[in-house]
């Protein structure tokens, strides 16, 4: 389809599916965002015709039908378009200037698991309120997860019978998707937390995949976790005591470090058993400070690193650099064997 000149008074069902084709559909970093459509704009032509639509008076058009079959009236119909075209130069400027979307995050087959593939809405980025958007970390994570289970977490995540309460514990769980990765991966029980700001959208993407974590016998609920308020923490919970702990991307602050090491301290269960699993982007000298300030913080809180890896990522979806992000399997230090 090519895109429409308006001087040519195209109908309004014309230019309403040369938006549509216009739309960018990221996926999920395993490629470029590009139009549905790759051949249409590809001169530039895009950008030209959604500034056309925006500046258009559109005197020809007439009353027409939706889809549905509702009469829209000229001025209806010149809202809708100028709104579309407003959003398609939107998505073109970036995902903090991008309005509310809904992507899914595809974990490809196994040979001991089916793909998966979880719907995640993404409210429009507002402050500072990073939790409502999937970054990067969290989609490498989501792919790793199997490995790590059979690898590193053993009988942790690998039960017959299903337990109905809690068994893994997700800190700063944003949008959910590792989360809601790991019950369905490992077939577990998993409680994601997060600020109560994020609680909302947290909740409706947990409802929304539940039934694709259900069918490979998971579970996932949610709650609110002020790390600042660990008095107040999981308060109602009959369980507070984790066999997996797991934090992607949890830290932008420089207090940070300290309090997912309180967390971890509080809530992964004590023995030399049990496992919290982090995962750090190292973006640039601050979040390497942190990452390094977050292990000597384990450490000196009577943790130790199983195992420790590092994998390249796109830290957002149109991002062109690559990401270093490191991921960290934690015990406790069994202090009754220290001499």
């Amino acid at each position: 389809m090519e895109i429409p000149i308006l001087r040519r008074k195209p109908s309004y069902a014309t230019i309403t599916q040369a938006l549509e084709k216009l739309k960018l559909k990221p996926s999920s970093w395993e490629g470029n965002a590009e139009p549905e459509d790759a051949k249409l704009g590809d001169d530039g032509s895009d950008n030209a015709f959604l500034m056309s639509v925006i500046m258009s008076e559109f005197d020809w058009l007439q009353d027409t039908q939706d889809k549905a079959g509702k009469t829209l009236s000229i001025d209806e119909q010149k809202e809708r378009l100028v709104q579309e075209a407003s959003s398609r130069i939107s998505e073109r400027c970036g995902r903090s200037a991008a309005g509310e979307m809904t992507r899914t995050w595809v974990i490809p087959k196994s040979l001991n698991t089916p793909e998966i593939r979880f719907d995640i809405r993404e409210p429009p980025l507002t402050g500072d309120q990073i939790g409502l958007k999937t970054w990067g970390t969290s989609f490498v994570l989501a792919k790793r997860l199997e490995y790590i289970g059979s690898e590193y977490l053993g009988a942790l995540v690998d039960n017959e019978s299903i337990s109905y309460l809690p068994t893994v514990l997700e800190l700063g769980a944003g949008t959910g998707l590792v989360g809601m990765a790991a019950a369905a991966v490992w077939s577990t029980n998993v409680l994601l937390t997060d600020l109560e700001d994020i609680q909302d959208n947290l909740l409706f993407n947990i409802n929304k995949n539940i039934a694709t974590v259900t069918e490979l016998n998971g579970s996932i609920s949610g709650d609110v976790l002020d790390w600042t308020k660990p008095q107040e923490a999981l308060e109602l919970l009959i369980v507070t005591q984790f066999e997996v702990v797991i934090a992607a991307d949890p830290m932008y602050d420089h207090e940070h470090p300290a309090l997912v090491v309180e967390m971890i301290t509080k809530f992964l269960k004590k023995g030399s058993e049990s496992r919290a699993l982090v995962a750090i982007p190292l973006r640039d000298t601050h979040t390497e400070g942190m990452a390094l300030n977050f292990s000597t913080l384990m450490e000196n809180s009577g943790f130790s690193a199983v195992y420790r890896d590092h994998e390249s990522f796109k830290d957002d979806w149109t991002s062109e650099n690559d990401v270093q992000v490191q991921w960290t399997i934690w015990r406790r230090v069994d202090r009754t064997l220290t001499p």
